[in-house]
Protein backbone atom coordinates (compact mmCIF):
# COMPACT_ATOMS: atom_id res chain seq x y z
CA UNK A 1 0.00 0.00 0.00
CA UNK A 2 2.81 2.41 0.94
CA UNK A 3 4.66 1.81 -2.31
CA UNK A 4 1.44 2.30 -4.25
CA UNK A 5 0.76 5.65 -2.56
CA UNK A 6 4.36 6.83 -2.95
CA UNK A 7 4.21 6.24 -6.70
CA UNK A 8 0.94 8.14 -6.93
CA UNK A 9 2.28 11.02 -4.82
CA UNK A 10 5.37 11.25 -7.03
CA UNK A 11 3.16 11.45 -10.11
CA UNK A 12 1.03 14.10 -8.37
CA UNK A 13 4.06 16.27 -7.60
CA UNK A 14 5.34 15.97 -11.18
CA UNK A 15 1.98 16.94 -12.69
CA UNK A 16 1.65 19.87 -10.27
CA UNK A 17 5.16 21.07 -11.16
CA UNK A 18 4.39 20.94 -14.88
CA UNK A 19 1.13 22.77 -14.29
CA UNK A 20 2.83 25.56 -12.31
CA UNK A 21 5.49 25.92 -15.00
CA UNK A 22 2.97 26.05 -17.83
CA UNK A 23 0.66 28.53 -16.10
CA UNK A 24 3.56 30.78 -15.09
CA UNK A 25 4.89 30.95 -18.65
CA UNK A 26 1.47 31.49 -20.23
CA UNK A 27 0.52 34.27 -17.81
CA UNK A 28 3.77 36.14 -18.29
CA UNK A 29 3.80 35.75 -22.07
CA UNK A 30 0.22 36.96 -22.45
CA UNK A 31 -0.21 40.33 -24.22
CA UNK A 32 -1.99 41.74 -21.17
CA UNK A 33 0.07 43.21 -18.36
CA UNK A 34 -0.54 44.49 -14.80
CA UNK A 35 0.74 47.85 -16.06
CA UNK A 36 -2.50 48.18 -18.02
CA UNK A 37 -4.38 48.55 -14.73
CA UNK A 38 -2.57 51.85 -14.03
CA UNK A 39 -4.32 55.14 -14.75
CA UNK A 40 -3.89 56.09 -18.43
CA UNK A 41 -1.79 59.15 -17.59
CA UNK A 42 0.66 57.04 -15.58
CA UNK A 43 0.68 54.09 -18.00
CA UNK A 44 1.58 56.44 -20.87
CA UNK A 45 4.76 57.60 -19.11
CA UNK A 46 7.66 55.21 -19.95
CA UNK A 47 9.51 56.13 -16.75
CA UNK A 48 6.45 55.45 -14.60
CA UNK A 49 5.85 52.14 -16.37
CA UNK A 50 9.46 51.09 -15.86
CA UNK A 51 9.36 52.03 -12.18
CA UNK A 52 6.15 50.10 -11.65
CA UNK A 53 7.51 46.99 -13.40
CA UNK A 54 10.72 47.23 -11.34
CA UNK A 55 8.73 47.38 -8.10
CA UNK A 56 6.95 44.15 -9.11
CA UNK A 57 10.10 42.43 -10.35
CA UNK A 58 8.71 42.24 -13.88
CA UNK A 59 11.85 43.82 -15.33
CA UNK A 60 13.89 40.73 -14.51
CA UNK A 61 14.34 37.86 -16.99
CA UNK A 62 11.46 35.40 -17.07
CA UNK A 63 13.69 32.55 -15.86
CA UNK A 64 14.77 34.56 -12.81
CA UNK A 65 11.15 35.41 -12.02
CA UNK A 66 10.26 31.74 -12.35
CA UNK A 67 13.01 30.57 -9.98
CA UNK A 68 12.03 33.24 -7.46
CA UNK A 69 8.40 32.15 -7.59
CA UNK A 70 9.32 28.47 -7.15
CA UNK A 71 11.49 29.33 -4.15
CA UNK A 72 8.66 31.26 -2.52
CA UNK A 73 6.16 28.52 -3.41
CA UNK A 74 8.24 25.85 -1.66
CA UNK A 75 8.12 27.94 1.52
CA UNK A 76 4.34 28.31 1.26
CA UNK A 77 4.43 31.90 0.02
CA UNK A 78 2.05 32.44 -2.92
CA UNK A 79 2.95 36.10 -3.19
CA UNK A 80 0.84 39.23 -2.88
CA UNK A 81 -1.98 40.59 -4.99
CA UNK A 82 -1.02 43.24 -7.52
CA UNK A 83 -4.43 44.84 -7.12
CA UNK A 84 -4.58 45.58 -3.39
CA UNK A 85 -1.34 44.15 -1.98
CA UNK A 86 -3.04 41.57 0.24
CA UNK A 87 -1.62 38.10 0.73
CA UNK A 88 -2.70 35.59 -1.91
CA UNK A 89 -2.73 32.81 0.69
CA UNK A 90 -5.11 34.75 2.95
CA UNK A 91 -7.51 35.47 0.09
CA UNK A 92 -7.54 31.82 -0.98
CA UNK A 93 -8.03 30.69 2.61
CA UNK A 94 -11.09 32.94 2.98
CA UNK A 95 -12.72 31.85 -0.30
CA UNK A 96 -11.76 28.16 -0.45
CA UNK A 97 -14.20 26.88 2.25
CA UNK A 98 -17.13 28.19 0.19
CA UNK A 99 -16.01 26.25 -2.90
CA UNK A 100 -15.35 23.13 -0.83
CA UNK A 101 -18.87 23.35 0.61
CA UNK A 102 -20.38 23.80 -2.85
CA UNK A 103 -18.35 20.91 -4.31
CA UNK A 104 -19.22 18.64 -1.37
CA UNK A 105 -22.94 19.34 -1.69
CA UNK A 106 -22.75 18.77 -5.46
CA UNK A 107 -20.95 15.45 -4.88
CA UNK A 108 -23.63 14.33 -2.40
CA UNK A 109 -26.46 15.35 -4.74
CA UNK A 110 -24.83 13.56 -7.69
CA UNK A 111 -23.02 10.47 -6.37
CA UNK A 112 -25.70 8.99 -4.11
CA UNK A 113 -28.64 9.41 -6.54
CA UNK A 114 -26.37 8.31 -9.38
CA UNK A 115 -25.53 5.06 -7.61
CA UNK A 116 -29.17 4.42 -6.76
CA UNK A 117 -30.44 5.16 -10.28
CA UNK A 118 -27.65 3.12 -11.89
CA UNK A 119 -28.43 0.09 -9.74
CA UNK A 120 -32.18 0.43 -10.23
CA UNK A 121 -31.99 0.73 -14.02
CA UNK A 122 -29.60 -2.23 -14.25
CA UNK A 123 -32.13 -4.41 -12.41
CA UNK A 124 -34.86 -3.22 -14.81
CA UNK A 125 -32.69 -3.53 -17.90
CA UNK A 126 -34.70 -3.30 -21.11
CA UNK A 127 -38.06 -2.19 -19.72
CA UNK A 128 -39.76 1.21 -19.70
CA UNK A 129 -38.09 2.29 -16.45
CA UNK A 130 -34.67 1.72 -17.96
CA UNK A 131 -35.57 3.55 -21.17
CA UNK A 132 -36.98 6.55 -19.30
CA UNK A 133 -33.92 6.75 -17.07
CA UNK A 134 -31.56 6.62 -20.05
CA UNK A 135 -33.42 9.47 -21.75
CA UNK A 136 -33.22 11.50 -18.55
CA UNK A 137 -29.49 10.92 -18.12
CA UNK A 138 -28.79 11.83 -21.75
CA UNK A 139 -30.72 15.07 -21.31
CA UNK A 140 -28.80 15.77 -18.09
CA UNK A 141 -25.52 15.34 -19.93
CA UNK A 142 -26.65 17.52 -22.83
CA UNK A 143 -27.66 20.55 -20.77
CA UNK A 144 -24.71 22.93 -20.17
CA UNK A 145 -24.32 23.86 -16.50
CA UNK A 146 -23.83 27.54 -17.35
CA UNK A 147 -27.07 27.70 -19.37
CA UNK A 148 -29.00 25.83 -16.68
CA UNK A 149 -27.68 28.18 -14.01
CA UNK A 150 -28.84 31.23 -15.96
CA UNK A 151 -32.27 29.69 -16.60
CA UNK A 152 -32.66 28.77 -12.93
CA UNK A 153 -31.92 32.37 -11.98
CA UNK A 154 -34.91 33.49 -14.05
CA UNK A 155 -37.32 30.67 -13.20
CA UNK A 156 -36.54 30.18 -9.52
CA UNK A 157 -35.84 33.84 -8.90
CA UNK A 158 -39.39 34.85 -9.78
CA UNK A 159 -41.10 32.45 -7.37
CA UNK A 160 -38.46 31.78 -4.70
CA UNK A 161 -35.95 34.65 -4.64
CA UNK A 162 -34.76 33.63 -1.17
CA UNK A 163 -33.17 30.52 -2.69
CA UNK A 164 -30.73 32.59 -4.73
CA UNK A 165 -27.40 33.64 -3.16
CA UNK A 166 -27.44 36.98 -4.98
CA UNK A 167 -30.86 37.98 -3.57
CA UNK A 168 -29.99 38.80 0.02
CA UNK A 169 -26.24 38.28 -0.06
CA UNK A 170 -24.30 35.13 0.65
CA UNK A 171 -24.45 33.90 4.26
CA UNK A 172 -21.50 31.83 5.56
CA UNK A 173 -22.37 28.45 7.03
CA UNK A 174 -20.94 29.28 10.46
CA UNK A 175 -23.12 32.40 10.71
CA UNK A 176 -26.45 30.82 9.75
CA UNK A 177 -26.39 27.15 8.62
CA UNK A 178 -30.01 27.11 7.51
CA UNK A 179 -29.79 30.30 5.43
CA UNK A 180 -26.52 29.09 3.95
CA UNK A 181 -27.92 25.74 2.86
CA UNK A 182 -31.03 27.38 1.40
CA UNK A 183 -28.97 29.37 -1.08
CA UNK A 184 -26.40 26.61 -1.76
CA UNK A 185 -28.79 23.79 -2.71
CA UNK A 186 -29.74 25.17 -6.14
CA UNK A 187 -26.13 25.85 -7.30
CA UNK A 188 -25.08 22.43 -6.02
CA UNK A 189 -27.87 20.72 -7.96
CA UNK A 190 -26.93 22.58 -11.14
CA UNK A 191 -23.25 21.76 -10.68
CA UNK A 192 -23.78 18.08 -9.94
CA UNK A 193 -26.35 17.29 -12.64
CA UNK A 194 -23.93 16.05 -15.31
CA UNK A 195 -21.88 14.12 -12.73
CA UNK A 196 -25.04 12.40 -11.54
CA UNK A 197 -25.83 11.27 -15.09
CA UNK A 198 -22.31 9.98 -15.74
CA UNK A 199 -22.23 7.99 -12.49
CA UNK A 200 -25.66 6.48 -13.19
CA UNK A 201 -24.79 5.45 -16.75
CA UNK A 202 -21.37 4.08 -15.81
CA UNK A 203 -22.69 1.99 -12.92
CA UNK A 204 -25.64 0.76 -14.98
CA UNK A 205 -23.38 -0.49 -17.78
CA UNK A 206 -20.96 -2.17 -15.36
CA UNK A 207 -23.73 -3.75 -13.31
CA UNK A 208 -25.43 -5.18 -16.41
CA UNK A 209 -22.15 -6.84 -17.42
CA UNK A 210 -21.59 -8.24 -13.94
CA UNK A 211 -25.15 -9.57 -13.63
CA UNK A 212 -24.68 -11.46 -16.88
CA UNK A 213 -21.37 -13.06 -15.85
CA UNK A 214 -20.94 -16.75 -15.11
CA UNK A 215 -20.09 -16.38 -11.42
CA UNK A 216 -23.26 -14.35 -10.79
CA UNK A 217 -25.31 -16.98 -12.62
CA UNK A 218 -23.66 -19.66 -10.47
CA UNK A 219 -24.37 -17.74 -7.26
CA UNK A 220 -27.98 -17.25 -8.30
CA UNK A 221 -28.27 -20.98 -9.08
CA UNK A 222 -26.92 -21.82 -5.61
CA UNK A 223 -29.90 -20.02 -4.12
CA UNK A 224 -28.35 -16.68 -3.15
CA UNK A 225 -31.01 -14.05 -2.60
CA UNK A 226 -31.24 -11.04 -4.91
CA UNK A 227 -30.37 -8.55 -2.17
CA UNK A 228 -27.34 -10.52 -1.00
CA UNK A 229 -26.25 -11.09 -4.60
CA UNK A 230 -26.29 -7.36 -5.26
CA UNK A 231 -24.56 -6.28 -2.07
CA UNK A 232 -21.83 -8.93 -1.89
CA UNK A 233 -21.11 -9.83 -5.48
CA UNK A 234 -22.58 -7.61 -8.17
CA UNK A 235 -22.22 -4.07 -6.82
CA UNK A 236 -18.75 -4.70 -5.40
CA UNK A 237 -17.46 -5.79 -8.81
CA UNK A 238 -19.45 -3.26 -10.82
CA UNK A 239 -18.29 -0.26 -8.80
CA UNK A 240 -14.64 -0.80 -9.79
CA UNK A 241 -14.97 0.70 -13.31
CA UNK A 242 -17.05 3.53 -11.87
CA UNK A 243 -14.28 4.40 -9.41
CA UNK A 244 -11.90 4.98 -12.29
CA UNK A 245 -13.94 7.97 -13.48
CA UNK A 246 -14.96 9.26 -10.05
CA UNK A 247 -11.65 11.07 -9.58
CA UNK A 248 -12.14 12.99 -12.79
CA UNK A 249 -15.79 13.67 -11.96
CA UNK A 250 -15.04 14.93 -8.45
CA UNK A 251 -12.24 17.09 -9.77
CA UNK A 252 -14.63 18.42 -12.38
CA UNK A 253 -16.96 19.55 -9.61
CA UNK A 254 -14.15 21.68 -8.19
CA UNK A 255 -13.21 23.24 -11.52
CA UNK A 256 -16.88 23.64 -12.46
CA UNK A 257 -17.47 25.99 -9.55
CA UNK A 258 -15.84 28.76 -11.60
CA UNK A 259 -18.88 29.16 -13.87
CA UNK A 260 -21.53 28.39 -11.25
CA UNK A 261 -20.07 30.76 -8.67
CA UNK A 262 -19.85 33.51 -11.26
CA UNK A 263 -23.52 33.12 -12.21
CA UNK A 264 -24.86 32.91 -8.66
CA UNK A 265 -22.36 35.44 -7.24
CA UNK A 266 -21.03 33.01 -4.66
CA UNK A 267 -17.80 34.30 -3.06
CA UNK A 268 -15.80 31.12 -3.60
CA UNK A 269 -12.47 30.27 -5.15
CA UNK A 270 -13.97 30.16 -8.65
CA UNK A 271 -15.26 33.71 -8.51
CA UNK A 272 -11.96 34.85 -6.99
CA UNK A 273 -10.10 33.26 -9.92
CA UNK A 274 -12.29 35.00 -12.50
CA UNK A 275 -11.78 38.33 -10.74
CA UNK A 276 -8.01 37.80 -10.67
CA UNK A 277 -7.83 37.12 -14.41
CA UNK A 278 -10.03 40.12 -15.21
CA UNK A 279 -7.77 42.36 -13.13
CA UNK A 280 -4.64 40.80 -14.66
CA UNK A 281 -3.50 39.96 -11.16
CA UNK A 282 -0.78 37.37 -11.91
CA UNK A 283 0.02 36.14 -8.37
CA UNK A 284 -3.62 35.76 -7.37
CA UNK A 285 -4.61 34.05 -10.64
CA UNK A 286 -1.68 31.65 -10.41
CA UNK A 287 -2.35 30.92 -6.74
CA UNK A 288 -6.01 30.10 -7.44
CA UNK A 289 -4.99 27.86 -10.36
CA UNK A 290 -2.44 26.00 -8.24
CA UNK A 291 -4.98 25.46 -5.46
CA UNK A 292 -7.60 24.16 -7.89
CA UNK A 293 -5.10 21.80 -9.53
CA UNK A 294 -3.88 20.55 -6.14
CA UNK A 295 -7.44 19.74 -5.03
CA UNK A 296 -8.11 17.98 -8.33
CA UNK A 297 -4.98 15.83 -7.96
CA UNK A 298 -5.63 15.06 -4.29
CA UNK A 299 -9.13 13.84 -5.10
CA UNK A 300 -7.68 11.56 -7.77
CA UNK A 301 -5.16 10.28 -5.21
CA UNK A 302 -7.98 9.42 -2.80
CA UNK A 303 -9.87 7.59 -5.56
CA UNK A 304 -6.70 5.67 -6.46
CA UNK A 305 -6.39 4.61 -2.82
CA UNK A 306 -10.02 3.45 -2.83
CA UNK A 307 -9.34 1.55 -6.04
CA UNK A 308 -6.48 -0.24 -4.27
CA UNK A 309 -8.81 -1.17 -1.38
CA UNK A 310 -11.76 -2.30 -3.51
CA UNK A 311 -9.97 -4.19 -6.29
CA UNK A 312 -7.92 -7.16 -4.99
CA UNK A 313 -6.24 -7.53 -8.38
CA UNK A 314 -4.37 -4.27 -7.83
CA UNK A 315 -3.09 -5.48 -4.45
CA UNK A 316 -2.08 -8.81 -5.96
CA UNK A 317 -0.20 -7.13 -8.80
CA UNK A 318 1.73 -4.87 -6.45
CA UNK A 319 2.49 -7.58 -3.88
CA UNK A 320 3.75 -10.12 -6.44
CA UNK A 321 7.51 -9.74 -6.93
CA UNK A 322 8.68 -9.27 -10.45
CA UNK A 323 10.67 -12.18 -11.86
CA UNK A 324 12.95 -12.21 -14.82
CA UNK A 325 11.82 -13.86 -17.99
CA UNK A 326 13.71 -17.23 -18.18
CA UNK A 327 13.87 -16.94 -21.95
CA UNK A 328 15.69 -13.62 -21.75
CA UNK A 329 17.88 -14.63 -18.82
Amino acid sequence: MLRFLLKRVASLVLVLFLMVTGMFILLHLAPSSPVNSLPPAVAADPAARAAYEASLGLNQPLFVQYLTYLKDLLTGNLGYSLYDGTSVSSQIASHLPVSIELGTLAAIFSMLPGFLLGSWTALHHGDKIDSSARIFTVLSLSVPAYWLAVVSLVVVGQSFPQLLPSAGGFVPFQDDPRANLEVMVLPALVLGLSTFALVARSLRASLIDVLGSDYVTFARGMGMSQRRLLSRVAVRNAVIPTLTIMGVLLGGLVSGTVLVESVYQIPGLGQLMVTAFLRQDYPLALGCSITTAAIFLLLNLVVDALYYVVDPRVRLTLSTPRTRNPVLA
